[in-house]
């Protein structure tokens, strides 16, 4: 009798550990934070899976995931190419994508378009490739962006002209799809922008039909020679993101969007047509107030 009470409760021991164990669920830890699926597969690309209790299939680029944690408890580690860019500054880190499974679920930040020609019918293809490539980059950077879906490329070699007919040289477009894969933390982003004084330090500013972009400091002193420092006179939330109002930025745009944020810089862009600027504004939290601190200005 004992030996079949001590049986019974060992077969119900491991019904429930089996159970436990098909009721656990994978994880899969994204740029945004961790999600619990039961992935179907990992692919080539992708990475397939269903929520918990669904039949659905979703499909995400591996680019966006660091990690799986399996039920099994066996883990695997991806290495995404995906990096941080807030700015003009971080513009070799954008990543350039052909493939559209890569930004599945990212955060589309605007249409580029961008064209480099040489400057005579003996200019290097490539040299005028890679500047076309580090305008659309830069578009890119500007716009808050850090992954770009090319959608269209041309290029023209060099064109050698005759008697009679004139010659071109070599020239490359891209167009395509800036994304990012974050989105600004709109109550963090209050939080900062708001009670809060910057100072215009920088200003940032692409013309598609120029050479390459424009960096200018931007820093004006006060009576007493110290930087000059503002607060924003508005605060607006749209569903594209977060606008701000400054009289004290010279631009023609009353309404800014804000596309970086932190404690010690923040970063508004205003676009018209085939011109992007950023305007970069730093806080009192900023190294170069602190750097300022130890200069005498005359």
């Amino acid at each position: 009798m004992n030996k079949s009470i001590l049986l019974f409760f060992v077969t119900m021991a491991s019904f429930s550990s089996f159970a436990l164990a098909q009721s656990k669920n994978d994880v899969i830890h994204l740029i945004e934070g961790p999600m619990e699926v039961q992935v179907i597969e990992v692919g080539f690309n992708t990475i397939k899976y269903s929520f918990p209790n669904e039949n659905t299939v979703y499909s995400i680029s591996k680019h966006q995931v660091s990690k799986i944690e399996f039920a099994s408890g066996r883990e695997e580690v991806f290495n995404s190419p995906f990096k941080l860019v807030n700015g003009l500054d971080d513009f070799q880190n954008v990543y350039i994508s052909y493939n559209p499974e890569d930004v599945v679920g990212l955060d589309p930040r605007g249409e580029l378009f961008s064209k480099a020609t040489g400057v005579t019918t003996l200019s290097s293809i490539n040299n005028v490739k890679n500047r076309a490539m580090d305008k659309l980059k830069a578009e890119a950077s500007m716009l808050g962006a850090n992954v770009v879906l090319v959608g269209n490329v041309f290029q023209r070699g060099n064109q050698y002209g005759g008697e009679n007919q004139a010659g071109n040289s070599t020239q490359t477009t891209f167009s395509g799809t800036a994304y990012s894969t974050q989105k600004l933390d709109l109550e963090k982003a209050k939080s900062m922008l708001l009670d809060q004084s910057f100072h215009h330090y920088q200003t940032h500013k692409l013309n598609r039909n120029s050479w390459s972009p424009e960096r200018a400091i931007a820093t004006v002193y006060d009576k007493d020679r110290k930087p000059l420092m503002f607060e924003f006179d508005k605060l607006i939330e749209k569903e594209d993101g977060v606008y701000v109002s400054a009289s004290k930025i010279p631009t023609k745009t009353k309404e800014l969007k804000v596309i970086h944020a932190d404690n010690e810089m923040v970063v508004v862009m205003e676009r018209n047509d085939k011109i992007i600027t950023n305007y970069i504004l730093i806080s009192k939290d900023n190294k170069y107030f602190k750097n300022f601190a130890s200069r005498v200005i005359l």
